[in-house]
């Protein structure tokens, strides 16, 4: 009998499905879920993080510093011109796996997927423009929690470009002289709200990260490209200029536990701002106290202003389902409303919304 994966938070009850965007992985996993010596390095894993996906991060990280050796043929990401068959992968994974097994005895205990994906602005942007509309077109004062490195705050300095079969051309939003340019597919029958001309304005927007990546650190770089796909070159590019862009701007974001640091953070948000709470795959993939607890917070600063919570997360009870985008409301010290907005892709690049009818 192979060894199982250890996994109280069911993170393989999905995680293997969505690995269809990733041929080398799929096929990666096929072997790897029969290899015990290998399951035995996956369940070094934090029970919280998604086990699997967090193992070949840890990997991607190892090899990104030996990008001359021969598993890295196989990553199209490090070697677009190499074509060899997929087949043939897993006897030079298991052997690098094996060789950097001290590494990663070190690495994956404290290994956190972290995955700074620019392309999710372009689901998270139409709850922004919900919640500027629905707080009476004040200024945005926004809280991103589990930030990574920081490059989601900047969004509102991003060019979109969405498609639709319902639209004979591209909507453009945003600044589209950034250098940062992003894409969506909206895919079923309704539009999500997006701006006619300029993006919402933004007061303030901060981050709250436990464990952040310096986007002038190679080495913290380095873990923040290593959770991007081996075949996914486009996010590998979008990427780079966001790390570009950031590194001349200011991206204000705070070290700490979003328990600690949210009270303080809410309190500061002016009455005449609309608050925001945000997150995109990092309150799920803690501990669930941790996520009660900053609910309890929301209801209490509710008392004083409006909250408006945007979460793009895979569903704890549904994560089968995909991730969501959802919408909850915080007044008097109560969760007034809580609406499903949208499905997304999990990198960002689809999205079907949901939300019908008068979206006030």
């Amino acid at each position: 009998m192979p060894l199982s994966i250890e996994d109280p938070r069911n993170w393989l009850g999905f995680i293997p499905a969505t690995l269809k965007d990733s041929p080398l992985y799929s096929e990666l996993w096929e072997h790897l879920k029969d290899d015990a010596e290998i399951l035995a390095l996956v369940n070094l894993v934090d029970k919280d993080q998604p086990n699997l996906v967090t193992f070949f991060a840890a990997v991607n990280f190892l090899l990104l510093g030996e990008p001359h050796q021969p598993l890295a043929l196989y990553y199209p990401y490090l070697h677009q011109n190499s074509t060899p068959p997929l087949s043939e992968a897993y006897p030079y994974f298991r052997e690098f796996v094996l060789a950097h097994a001290t590494q990663l005895h070190t690495l994956l205990p404290s290994a956190r997927l972290q995955t700074n994906e620019t392309t999710r602005c372009t689901n998270l942007l139409p709850a922004f423009v919900l919640a500027y509309r629905r707080g009476g077109y004040h200024p945005l004062n926004m809280i991103e929690i589990g930030s990574s490195a920081g490059l989601n705050l900047l969004w509102n300095r991003y060019s979109y470009r969405y498609s639709s079969g319902l639209t004979t051309e591209d909507i453009l939003v945003g600044d589209r002289s950034s250098p940062v340019q992003i894409r969506c597919e909206l895919v079923g029958p309704l539009l999500p709200p997006l701006p006619e001309t300029a993006l919402p304005p933004v007061a303030s927007c901060q981050g709250i990260e436990l464990i952040p990546r310096n986007i002038h650190n190679e080495e913290d770089m380095r873990w923040v490209r290593a959770a991007i796909w081996p075949e996914e070159c486009a996010r590998h590019q979008v990427l780079d200029a966001a790390i570009s862009f950031a590194r001349q701007e200011h991206v204000p974001l705070h070290q700490g536990d979003a328990c600690d640091l949210l009270p303080a953070l809410l309190d500061g948000i002016p009455q005449q701002h609309t608050a925001v709470v945000w997150s995109s795959f990092a309150v799920n993939q803690g501990p669930v106290e941790v996520k009660e607890q900053i609910e309890r917070q929301l209801r209490e600063a509710s008392n004083r202003i409006p909250i408006y919570r945007v979460a793009l997360e895979f569903a704890l009870e549904k994560q089968a389902e995909g991730p969501r985008l959802e919408w909850l409301e915080y007044q008097d010290g109560q969760m007034v409303k809580q609406e499903l907005l949208a499905r997304c892709a999990v990198h960002g690049e689809r999205m079907t919304w949901l939300l019908d009818g008068d979206i006030l």
